[in-house]
């Protein structure tokens, strides 16, 4: 059966993920720099809810090639996400040749001592291919990609292309851009079996006792938008 991961940036959206009927939970912080390293409060709400917790593991938004300082941080949080029973975590590390940074990869994969996902870091690489089997002999559980694209979309061949390659190895998640709309598409082309989604809405926060000079607004994961990504991939 086809697993639904939900990408959610706070206890809200995880919330909306587990209504909704989502498989696992990838948690982070920080939506607008594609995600980072959610805090402990919100890591741990998000275990109380029942679904597996995955945790990025990222200290900034940018790129993925990570100094001393920004390594000392993904151990020590990584170490935290030990402690508190944490189910998997998700993290991608490159170095400045557009490659898999296999000695620092093999270092947090080590500190960590269980299930990984590959994150889309991979989608940067100059060979995705290479990369690709490069992280199955590191041992990561589970790649996610959008193979190679800003959009899973364009990214449907090389996608394809992974899961005949590597697929009966290691699971290969399409992401970026997924919606109820298009993912028994992408699940359908690709062969793909798990499939990853924000499924996210925007809400404005406009009681008028607030200053009206701030529009807040709440990016979060939608039950209904969920809902219908769960129904679209269950019909397959």
């Amino acid at each position: 059966m086809q697993k639904i991961e939900i990408a959610c940036n706070s206890i809200g959206s995880c919330i909306q993920a587990l209504n909704g009927g989502a498989d696992r939970i990838e948690l982070f912080e920080n939506l607008s720099d594609g995600g980072c390293t959610p805090s402990y409060g919100t890591i741990k709400a998000s275990l109380t809810l029942g679904l597996p917790i995955y945790v990025m593991i990222r200290p900034r938004g940018g790129n993925f090639c990570y100094n001393t300082i920004e390594t000392d941080i993904m151990l020590h949080d990584i170490e935290a996400c030990k402690n508190i029973g944490v189910h998997g975590i998700v993290f991608g590390c490159l170095n400045a040749h557009g490659e898999v940074d296999i000695d620092l990869n093999k270092r947090l994969l080590n500190a960590w001592a269980g299930p990984a996902t590959f994150h889309r870091a991979i989608d940067r690489c100059k060979d995705i291919k290479s990369a690709s089997h490069k992280v199955l002999d590191l041992g990561f559980e589970r790649i996610l990609s959008s193979g190679g694209a800003n959009d899973v979309l364009k990214g449907l061949n090389q996608l394809k292309s992974m899961q005949e390659d590597i697929g009966k190895h290691i699971v290969i998640m399409p992401g970026a851009g997924v919606t109820s709309q298009n993912a028994a598409h992408i699940l359908s082309i690709t062969g793909c079996n798990e499939i990853h989604a924000t499924c996210k809405s925007s809400s404005h926060f406009m009681d008028p006792n607030f200053n009206p000079e701030f529009k807040d607004v709440e990016t979060i994961s939608n039950e209904i938008e969920v809902k219908a990504l769960v129904k679209a991939v269950r019909e397959l």
